[in-house]
C-alpha cells in the first residue's frame, strides 16, 4: 500500500510539472524589401540626389501559458537581422498586464507609445522610417532633428535598462498604462511614460482618441502627443500633434493628418501632410514638410507591397537647404 501511494505520488508530481511546463510555442518572422529614389536640391554638394535599397528582417519567438486561476504569463523574444533584440516577460489577468522588457536599442520598450493613436500613416502604415530628408540624400545622416513623417510620443529617449510597465484591461473602450525604465544596477536615471486611449463607435462612425506622455532622465527632456481617428465606411480620417522636449533650447513640434479610402479589401490609397519644426536656439531654427500620396495593394495573406511619392521641403533659419521628391517602395512580407 504504501509503495503504490508512494508511485501514485511520483506520478501526480510529475503530471503537475508536466502541466507547469507545458507552453503554446509560436514562431513568427517578417521581412520588409525597402527601395528609395530620391531627387533634390540639396545644397549639400556630398550627395544631392541617391538611391537606396535595403532589407529588414525580424524573428519573433514567444512562449505563453495560463493557469487555473484565470492567469497568462509567457515570455517573447525578438531577434533582427541588425543588433537590435528585445526580450519580455509577462503575468496578465483580470487586472490587467505586467511587463518587464528589456532591449538593445530604445524605443522598444515603454507603455506610452502603445496609446499614441497617429495619424493613419502612408497607405495603412505609419510612415517610412527608413527614410529622412536630409541634407545629403538618401544615405546620409548629418541631420536628424526634425522628423518627417508624422507626429507621434517621442518615448525613445528614456527606455534604457530594464522597463516595468503596466497596461490595465479594458473600461468600456478606455484604456491606460505607465512605465518607469532605467531599472539597472548603477543607473541612477529614471524615467516614466504614461497613455491612455478611448475607442468607441456612434452609428457608423467608429473613432479612437489617444494621448501619451513622458518625462525624461533630464529636468528638461519632455513630451506629449495626442490624436484621433475617425472611420465612417471607406473612408479613414487621422490627426496627431506631438511635442518633443530635450534641453531648455531645443523642442520639436510636428503636426500629421492623412486620409485613407480603402477602394475595395486589397488596395488602399492615401494622401498625408506632416510638418516638423525644431528650435535648437534662438538662430538654429529648422523646418521640414512632407506630402504623400500612396497606394497598399494587398497580394495575398501575409504578403502586400506598398508605392508612395513624397514630396518634402527642409529648411534651415528660414532658408531652403533641400527640397525635392522621393519614391518609395516595400514588399512586406509576413509568416
Amino acid at each position: 500500500m504504501r509503495k503504490t501511494l508512494l508511485a501514485t505520488t511520483a506520478l501526480a508530481t510529475i503530471g503537475g510539472v508536466v502541466a507547469v511546463a507545458h507552453a503554446d510555442v509560436s514562431i513568427t518572422g517578417a521581412s520588409q524589401i525597402h527601395y528609395e529614389s530620391i531627387s533634390d536640391d540639396n545644397t549639400d554638394s556630398s550627395r544631392p540626389s541617391d538611391t537606396a535599397l535595403t532589407l529588414g528582417n525580424t524573428v519573433t519567438i514567444s512562449m505563453s501559458s495560463s493557469s487555473d486561476n484565470g492567469l497568462t504569463f509567457g515570455m517573447m523574444h525578438l531577434l533582427t537581422n541588425s543588433a537590435d533584440t528585445k526580450t519580455e516577460a509577462y503575468i496578465s489577468g483580470d487586472f490587467g498586464k505586467f511587463i518587464v522588457c528589456d532591449a538593445s536599442t530604445s524605443g522598444s520598450c515603454g507603455a506610452a507609445g502603445d496609446y499614441d493613436v497617429t495619424s493613419v500613416g502612408i497607405a495603412g502604415g505609419h510612415g517610412d522610417g527608413l527614410f529622412s530628408v536630409l541634407p545629403g540624400g538618401a544615405t546620409a545622416s548629418a541631420i536628424t532633428t526634425v522628423e518627417w513623417d508624422e507626429a507621434q510620443i517621442d518615448d525613445t529617449t528614456d527606455t534604457d535598462g530594464a522597463t516595468f510597465e503596466y497596461h490595465s484591461p479594458s473600461f468600456g473602450g478606455l484604456t491606460f498604462g505607465m512605465h518607469t525604465s532605467h531599472l539597472a544596477r548603477g543607473d541612477d536615471n529614471t524615467s516614466m511614460g504614461y497613455g491612455m486611449k478611448y475607442s468607441g463607435s456612434m452609428g457608423d462612425v467608429s473613432y479612437s482618441i489617444g494621448a501619451a506622455g513622458y518625462d525624461g532622465v533630464g529636468a528638461n527632456e519632455e513630451g506629449t502627443h495626442i490624436g484621433a481617428n475617425v472611420s465612417f465606411g471607406a473612408m479613414t480620417f487621422g490627426i496627431g500633434n506631438a511635442s518633443n522636449k530635450t534641453s531648455t533650447t531645443s523642442k520639436k513640434e510636428t503636426l500629421s493628418y492623412s486620409v485613407n479610402y480603402a477602394v475595395n479589401p486589397d488596395i488602399t490609397l492615401n494622401i498625408g501632410h506632416s510638418a516638423s519644426e525644431n528650435k535648437a536656439d534662438s538662430s538654429n531654427s529648422r523646418e521640414a514638410t512632407n506630402t504623400t500620396i500612396g497606394i497598399k495593394y494587398n497580394i495575398a495573406p501575409g504578403l502586400y507591397a506598398t508605392l508612395n511619392s513624397h514630396s518634402f521641403d527642409y529648411k534651415v533659419n528660414g532658408a531652403t537647404n533641400n527640397d525635392g521628391q522621393a519614391i518609395i517602395s516595400e514588399i512586406q512580407m509576413s509568416w
